[in-house]
């Protein structure tokens, strides 16, 4: 599901980026890795790379869904 509002705001090397209400700390997006892709007949989109002491990625699908469901 998209996002209903993004705002990117350019700080020189850094951005302030606030997703619908809620701004991503600025010391998480790694420097000069906003990428703001402009072009009018694709969907709007930020690219970004966010960096942490520790990333955790968790997996909530069971074995062998493809649909996206959990079920």
């Amino acid at each position: 599901m998209p996002a209903e509002q993004i705002i990117v705001t350019r700080e020189g090397a850094r951005a302030r980026i606030v997703v619908d209400g809620v701004e991503i700390p600025a010391a998480a997006i790694e420097r000069n890795s906003v990428d703001i892709p402009v072009d009018p007949d694709e969907v709007p989109s930020v690219h970004l790379t966010l960096i942490g002491a520790r990333v955790d990625v968790l997996n909530t699908l069971k074995e062998g869904a493809t649909d996206g469901s959990a079920e």
